[in-house]
């Protein structure tokens, strides 16, 4: 009864944030970079895995971690050099190994477990990017993540350059 109500739980946060984001979806103007496909992508791996986990569909399971696997070690996603954000990409990465493994191993409160994990590192990520990481103007510089400054050198530095903040 418990894994039942933590797999509906985990189901039910899936499908809410993928409800959200197809209203966020809607109205944002531009759907076509790359960060953004990245993300949609993401989140239907993510759908299937949670799909899989309520259903106890192991392959269903293998086929979202392996896609998340995918994207996770895609070029477009790697080009920022920030060290936390690498790290939250790296963490991603790890854990959806992991629960390919679970999937493989038939081991449905291993699999739910990491897939409780890899939620968490995603949360922390946006976390980090929407509070320490802003995305600069695509006009001036295409899909790049820009570190805010955070002492006045740093400021000053940025001021000098031509890319807006």
């Amino acid at each position: 009864m418990h894994r039942w109500l933590l797999v509906t739980g985990i189901a039910l946060f899936v499908f809410g944030a993928a409800f959200a984001s197809g209203e966020n979806r809607e109205s944002e103007p531009d759907q076509g970079d790359q960060q953004s496909a990245l993300m949609l992508a993401k989140l239907a791996s993510t759908q299937k895995i949670t799909n899989g986990l309520v259903t106890k569909d192991f392959e269903q399971i293998l086929r979202g971690a392996n896609e998340l696997d995918r994207i996770c070690s895609a070029t477009a996603w790697a080009s920022h050099s920030d060290r936390i954000y690498a790290h939250h990409r790296t963490e991603l990465r790890r854990q959806s190994q992991k629960l390919a493994k679970m999937a493989k191993e038939e081991n449905l409160d291993g699999a739910a477990f990491t897939y409780m994990q890899s939620l968490t590192t995603c949360i922390s990520c946006h976390e980090y990017c929407r509070d320490v990481l802003k995305i600069a103007d695509e006009s001036e510089i295409k899909l790049k993540v820009v570190p805010i400054p955070v002492n006045v050198q740093e400021a000053d530095a940025a001021k000098k350059k031509t890319n807006r903040r």
